[in-house]
């Protein structure tokens, strides 16, 4: 697994795909939505570098990738959380949906807020969920986030959940040029999806 260094990161830009069609009528203008079902992230993300060797490294674990072949792992920093420092874990098999049941939350408190995310999963199955509500813990530490996209695969019962940060695999959507100004100066822009 590949991980990308977050330091190099000058902007980000996420978004969540979905798999929706709409036909429009040319007589009525209502529309017709279909939601085929499929939702992804993608994130476009650029790399500013000085220094010429650490730009020759991070154009060896792009050009390492293979192009789309490869994948890697993204912990964007504007996601982390890194004041919860909880021990959460999925609270029931069989989970699935837009919604998870979790547990190791202090009893009765905010858990996460809208906005927030975590990750399920890890390698190439790290898959990341925004949570679309504040989410308050019960009396016995559980609480249900509301998240997007949809789960895509059942979770275990007691499987991890990342909130301080939350990652995701992604997979280039083409081969990342290296823009090389001066001897000493790197820049990369970078569009992945993620590795579904």
């Amino acid at each position: 697994m590949s991980q990308l260094p977050l330091t190099l990161i000058s902007s980000i830009e996420r978004r969540l795909v979905t798999a929706v069609t709409a036909q429009t009528s040319p007589f009525t203008g209502s529309q017709q939505i279909q939601d085929w079902g499929g939702e992804w992230w993608e994130m476009s993300f650029e790399v500013a570098l000085t220094k010429g060797r650490d730009g020759r490294r991070l154009s060896a674990f792009f050009t390492g990738l293979g192009g789309l072949r490869g994948w890697f792992v993204l912990r964007d920093p504007s996601m982390a959380r890194p004041d919860l420092t909880q021990s959460i874990t999925v609270a029931g098999a069989g989970q699935n949906g837009s919604t998870l049941v979790t547990a190791g939350w202090a009893p009765e408190t905010l858990a996460l807020e809208a906005g927030d995310f975590i990750s399920l999963g890890t390698g190439q199955d790290l898959r990341l969920y925004q949570v679309s509500f504040d989410t308050y813990a019960d009396a016995q530490g559980q609480a249900t986030l509301s998240l997007t996209p949809r789960l895509r695969v059942v979770p275990a019962d007691l499987s991890p959940v990342e909130i301080a940060e939350p990652g995701v695999a992604l997979r280039l959507v083409q081969p990342v040029p290296t823009r090389i100004a001066r001897a000493d100066s790197f820049r990369f822009s970078v569009t992945a999806r993620e590795a579904l």
